[in-house]
Formats: structure tokens, C-alpha cells, sequence
């Protein structure tokens, strides 16, 4: 399931109420601006994820262990920690508080609040789309995980929950792959995807290259293996065994699905050439009519 199709289920129209009455809106109101800001961050992820920075980036927000309280938890959604957690989420994705302000006079218009109000709820969105991300990604996370040599030892094990302890080395692994390889996992390939590949022209993509903040230590005995995936994208990453491709296209290709935009790098750049390229024209158009030019 898509997220925008969870946002339409009854868990969904639930999800919404809460964060209607933790903001104190209207709930058809409330429906419309989630609405307008997860397609509008959802569109950032998939941006983000261009370059292999970008999806070390995503992947290090996903697999947060805390990101999950923004589901479980949703009556916090308003508080100074949510409020940090969710600016950081954007800091990460748009990068720019100016482009942030943006987004929310743009959804304030198209869903009748004002726009104090929708950049209030801008954050809380962030933590509700990194948190439904985390949900639905992680079987296909573990999985791939299960297979990394150097991570395979910890067992693949979940995300964990809020609170949680991280695994201890030497767990048993849940997870069988079905393909007969051995779950030891031995690099079938050298490190791939030496250089990032370029930015749409025009754009200045934030975080490249960044680390968001966090440094990714080499592993102990009670090492997470999540804390260092990020890392691994970031270097470069590896042949997953069993033919399964670069980790950097895997990692991509689970949060496409999940996102419902799963066209690779050449295809999403197309799809976002042409959205740019109707939106410069709606706006000309729209300047014409206005200014009878």
C-alpha cells in the first residue's frame, strides 16, 4: 500500500482527525492540507534520492528508531520535540526555510487556513510521512539488510521501537531469502557508483554530500546495523549477494514503492523535467490572462 492510499483508509481518516484536533482545525480542512503537504514532500523525497548522498540521507531519517512515535504517538505531534524531529525532517529534504514557507502559503490557499497555521503543521506532516515510510518499508528493509555482509551477522533484525535496545550480536535471523544463498552473505562485487550523478539543471539540491548531523561509528558487539546503513550508501555501497543489484538501487527502489513512484533516477528526472516545465507554463499562462499581456 502506497502511502497516499493509506492517508484514504480508515487508519488514515483517523490519523487525520488527531492531528485536526491536536491543531485545533477543521477536519475536512485538515484532510486536504495533509494531503497537499505529503504529495509536496513526497516529491522532495524522490528528489533527494537523485543522488546516492540523497538516498543515504532518506535512509538515515527512516531507520531512526524514534521516527515511529509519530504514529504511535500522534497526540505529540504539537510538541517541542515533534516540532525539532519534524524541522529536521525538512532541513534534510528542502533544506531552505524560505522554500518551506512557500509550500505552506501554497497549501494555506488551496485548503482555507491561514498560513501560521499550516506552517505549524508542516513539521508534524514531516514526522507522519517519515514514520508511515518507516512502517512500510521495513520487511523490505530487514530483508535487504539480512543480506549485507558485515550487517548479516546482527540478524537482519527490525527497526526497532521507541525505547527499544538495539540487537546484540550474534542474533538469530528471522528471515530467509529463498534463493538458496547463505545468509552469511559474501560481497558478490567491488564497491560500484564511484561519482554522484549530476542535479537537475537549475536546482541547488540540498545536503549533498551531508551527513545530516550524524556520524556513523565503525561496528561493536552491540552495534545496530541501521545506524551504519546510511553510511555504507554514503560510500559507495555494495553488490547485495544474490543478484539483487547496488544497495543504493534497492534502498531506492523500497522507498519508491512505498512512495508509488518507483521509475528509478532516469525516470523520476524526466518526470520532474516535466513537471517544471508545465508549471513554468501555467504560470506564464496564468500572468498573461492577469496582466492582458
Amino acid at each position: 500500500m502506497t502511502i497516499a492510499a493509506t492517508l484514504d483508509s480508515a487508519d488514515g481518516q483517523r490519523l487525520i482527525g488527531q492531528v485536526a484536533q491536536t491543531f485545533g482545525v477543521d477536519d475536512d480542512k485538515a484532510g486536504q492540507a495533509v494531503h497537499t503537504l505529503t504529495d509536496e514532500l513526497q516529491a522532495r523525497i524522490q528528489r533527494r534520492m537523485l543522488n546516492r548522498a540523497g538516498v543515504a540521507d532518506v535512509a538515515a531519517l527512516v531507520t531512526n528508531p524514534a521516527a515511529g512515535t509519530a504514529l504511535s504517538e500522534p497526540q505529540t505531534l504539537a510538541s517541542p520535540e515533534a516540532v525539532d524531529s519534524g524541522n529536521h525532517i525538512l532541513d534534510v529534504l528542502i533544506g531552505s526555510k524560505h522554500v518551506s514557507r512557500k509550500i505552506a502559503a501554497r497549501t494555506a490557499s488551496s485548503s482555507n487556513l491561514d498560513t501560521g497555521t499550516v506552517e505549524k503543521l508542516l513539521p508534524a506532516v514531516a514526522n507522519l510521512l517519515v514514520a508511515e515510510l518507516q512502517r512500510q518499508s521495513q520487511p523490505a528493509l530487514q530483508k535487504a539488510v539480512s543480506g549485507i555482509p558485515g550487517l548479516s551477522g546482527f540478524g537482519g533484525s527490525p527497526l526497532g521501537l521507541p525505547g527499544d535496545a538495539p540487537p546484540q550480536s550474534g542474533s538469530a535471523s528471522d528471515w530467509s531469502s529463498g534463493n538458496g544463498q547463505s545468509s552469511s552473505g559474501r560481497p558478490s562485487g567491488a564497491p560500484i557508483d564511484a561519482g554522484q550523478p549530476l542535479p537537475i539543471p537549475g536546482d541547488n539540491i540540498p545536503g549533498l554530500g551531508r551527513r545530516s548531523g550524524r556520524s556513523y561509528p565503525q561496528p561493536d558487539d552491540n552495534d545496530d546495523p541501521y545506524q551504519r546503513l546510511p553510511d555504507i550508501i554514503r560510500r559507495g555501497g555494495q553488490q547485495v549477494p544474490g543478484g539483487g543489484g547496488s544497495l543504493e538501487d534497492i534502498i531506492r527502489s523500497i522507498f519508491g514503492k512505498v512512495l508509488g513512484s518507483n521509475r528509478g533516477v532516469i525516470g523520476t528526472m524526466i518526470q520532474l523535467f516535466l513537471i517544471r516545465w508545465l508549471a513554468s507554463l501555467a504560470r506564464r499562462f496564468l500572468s498573461r490572462i492577469f496582466t492582458g499581456r
